[in-house]
């Protein structure tokens, strides 16, 4: 594999000991009753889409299974993700020339519209109430005709794909949590309402996290959303973290020969996120190269650059604290910020400091043009306030718990992770929610 810095795309070759889950996931597709919704469950950059292409690349070994890939954010600005699916199962399995398949699609495209004409609430005061009766029973009943016969166009076009049930058809549903609300309801609801036919297998790669907050916005209940997604999810998968030696041979595959003995320190210093490992040594290597033409003779030692970037990466607040006074990695005074860190990173970097208070000057600039800052967040509680009853209710907020729960989780003691993966604005905005209940928190 080719070092140097890298894209965003999913992982075409396995790099991380996924392969293994690839095939079970696989294998129990291929045997699995149908109709299935299979949950593959992650955090931003923990490499939901990776695992399901490894899967699909599995399950198209067999000549008895087809695939078909559903990028929900590309389409979530149309009126209905159903039909937008089916016309994506219709294009990817080569059936756009097939008259019948594009009848078939055409038919459920507008008994889907027909439908929706049919459920508009009936609200006309001019109308008596014998009136209001009666339309609304032969509404009811047009609507009933149209659901039945919705599921016969769907029945027919599915059996047209899956050759009258000879063959296994399987969607990979990607990035479902990055649209807009609205459209992630109405996904789920598809797959509950419409699209739970024989002979079908869906895998959903969604953050549940952001999922449920989701549906609890939408409905206002904080209890419904682990029940409302169970009951369409019948198998939940969650993605494990990468062990150390995978993000080593990860890490170590990105770095150029001459960085690569610095991998033991980046992964080390990280978390083993493989987005974020893929984004700091991509910043890395880019300030490696700066650094050559900045620096002049042996001064440069990427070690130090390396230290640097681990800071600004996990220690964002403290490594503002650097840049405006390099006296904060020295500092005395149990108050101090430096003293409050045990991190291999910050030790380094104050040995030099104590050294050579200009040491640094140039290993900052270079951090500054080409930023490793993190974008993904986590909020973890330090300690518990007087309020605790105001800390349950953020509890019950951010993680849809019932009471009870809430209070089991405060009394488990600290820390308390009360929320992951979240922008720097939200993991603020829920900073200063948990610390007007007194407690204390901070974003790692």
């Amino acid at each position: 594999m080719s070092t140097g810095i890298r894209n965003d795309e999913p992982a075409s070759k396995d790099t991380l000991d996924r392969d293994k889950m690839a095939r079970a996931l696989a294998a129990a597709v291929r045997v699995c009753g149908t109709p299935l919704v299979v949950g593959v469950y992650g955090s931003w950059g923990t490499g939901k889409t990776s695992l399901m292409r490894l899967v699909q690349d599995e399950l198209r070994k067999e000549p008895d299974y087809y695939t078909v890939w559903f990028d929900s954010w590309q389409h979530q600005f149309d009126d209905n993700p159903a039909i937008g699916l089916l016309h994506t199962m219709v294009t990817q399995l080569g059936l756009g020339e097939d008259e019948d398949a594009q009848e078939l699609l055409t038919a459920v495209a507008g008994a889907f519209t027909d439908l929706t004409q049919w459920v508009q609430p009936l609200v006309d005061s001019t109308l008596q109430l014998d009136e209001l009766r009666e339309r609304f029973l032969k509404e009811r009943f047009a609507a009933r005709e149209q659901q039945i016969l919705l599921r016969d166009h769907l029945i027919k076009l599915l059996a047209k794909a899956t050759k009258g049930g000879k063959i296994r058809l399987t969607f990979f549903i990607d990035d479902l949590d990055r649209c807009l609300p609205e459209y992630i309801l109405k996904t789920l609801e598809a797959l509950k309402l419409f699209l739970n036919l024989p002979d079908c297998v869906f895998i959903l790669g969604v953050d549940r996290d952001a999922l449920e907050s989701t549906i609890r916005t939408r409905y206002g209940d904080e209890g419904i959303s682990e029940h409302y997604l169970d009951k369409i999810v019948q198998v939940p998968f969650a993605l494990p973290p990468i062990t150390k030696a995978a993000a080593t041979r990860f890490v170590r595959s990105m770095l150029p020969d001459e960085l690569a003995g610095l991998t033991e320190h980046i992964v080390a210093g990280l978390d083993p996120n493989p987005r974020g490992l893929k984004r700091f040594v991509n910043s890395f290597i880019l300030n490696n190269e700066l650094a050559k033409q900045i620096f002049e003779g042996p001064a440069y030692d990427p070690k130090v650059l390396a230290y640097l970037l681990i800071v600004q990466y996990r220690l964002p607040a403290f490594y503002k604290e650097v840049v405006d006074s390099r006296q904060a990695l020295i500092a005395s005074g149990p108050d101090k910020t430096v003293n409050k860190i045990s991190d291999v990173s910050v030790i380094k970097l104050a040995e030099l400091v104590r050294r050579d208070t200009t040491a640094l000057d140039g290993y900052i600039y270079l951090s500054e043009v080409v930023s490793v800052r993190r974008i993904a967040f986590d909020l973890v509680v330090t300690e518990v306030g007087e309020f605790r009853i105001q800390l349950i209710r953020v509890l019950r907020e951010q993680l849809g718990l019932s009471l009870k729960d809430a209070k089991d989780l405060v009394e488990t003691g600290v820390p308390i992770t009360i929320a992951t993966a979240l922008s720097r604005e939200k993991a603020d905005g829920l900073l200063v929610k948990v610390r007007e209940t007194g407690s204390t928190a901070e974003i790692v």
